[in-house]
């Protein structure tokens, strides 16, 4: 399959001055962890579906080149000489392609839907993903495609998002199970078409309409796309959504499609991985 990864990309750290911000992005102390979670997306998405991956002969002391499944196209999109794209490692500067913009940074994630918009045409999936949202399951896109299958193209399958850590015991907290159902009634009907199963490797799944559809990103396949652009809320600018950043992540898709995600007991089974922890903290404070 052919990949499209459009990843906003954005610190301003050093001018804001606030460390107490509540986006990242913004804080002068949080530069360090800002550079290792985009090392961590990029790495895992060339670990998962990129080209450079080997098979080691012992007996021969050789390396064989494994075929990859998939070909993959990673752009990062930032505000001009406001990023962090200079002090990652060096292996993974080549891992991308650039693209620059002036606009407001909270606004970087509505640019990154208009290069959606441009060059999604000629991919088999499209993803918009936030800059500290790691894939690693090789399997995803076929699980994807699997969930395509069997459903029209208004039905759009969203990943489980998940952090780890614990002071105590490691643990795994899906942080976008569930949220009051007043938060999205405005934008979307759970009710409709409220769950759907389908098979993947001899197991059935179930998915549910979720009152949280956020995942810190959307995949969306060629059909969809192409319905998400010729739309009435493709870069219609609402920001309505809890925030500018939530509402790129999510709104436009979710007043489209119908969206799904893996009932709690299956999260496991589609998932990405918030990699700068935000909520992990809270199961010590709360076990049940």
């Amino acid at each position: 399959m052919n990949i499209l990864v459009v990843i906003p990309h954005y610190y301003g750290g050093d001018k804001s001055g606030d460390n107490n911000a509540v986006n990242r992005s913004m804080r002068p102390n949080a530069r360090r962890e800002r550079v290792i979670a985009l090392s961590r997306v990029l790495s895992s998405l060339q670990t998962a579906f990129g080209p450079h991956c080997f098979g080691l002969n012992h007996s021969k002391a050789m390396a064989r080149r494994v075929k990859p499944a998939h070909k993959l196209e990673v752009v990062i999109v930032t505000r001009d000489g406001e990023h962090l794209l200079g002090e990652l490692p060096a292996h993974l500067r080549s891992t991308f392609r650039h693209a620059t913009t002036n606009c407001d940074p909270l606004r970087l994630g509505f640019v990154a839907h208009r290069l959606l918009g441009e060059e999604g045409d000629k991919y088999d999936y499209s993803v918009y993903l936030e800059d500290d949202v790691a894939i690693h399951d090789p399997l995803f896109f076929r699980k994807r495609r699997a969930f395509d299958s069997v459903n029209d193209p208004l039905a759009l399958l969203q990943p489980q998002r998940y952090e780890v850590g614990g002071r105590t015991l490691q643990r795994k907290l899906y942080v976008d199970w569930a949220v009051g159902l007043a938060r999205t009634a405005a934008y979307q009907n759970i009710a409709d078409h409220p769950r759907v199963s389908f098979e993947f490797g001899g197991d059935t799944y179930e998915m549910k309409r979720s009152s949280y559809p956020s995942s810190g990103c959307f995949i969306l396949s060629n059909s969809q796309q192409r319905i998400w652009r010729q739309g009435p809320y493709f870069l219609d600018g609402d920001e309505s959504y809890f925030s500018p950043l939530d509402s790129a992540a999510t709104l436009s898709v979710m007043k489209t499609f119908r969206m799904y995600k893996p009932c709690l007991d299956h999260s496991w089974f589609f998932e990405v991985e918030h990699v700068s922890p935000r909520w992990i903290s809270l199961l010590e404070q709360n076990k049940g």
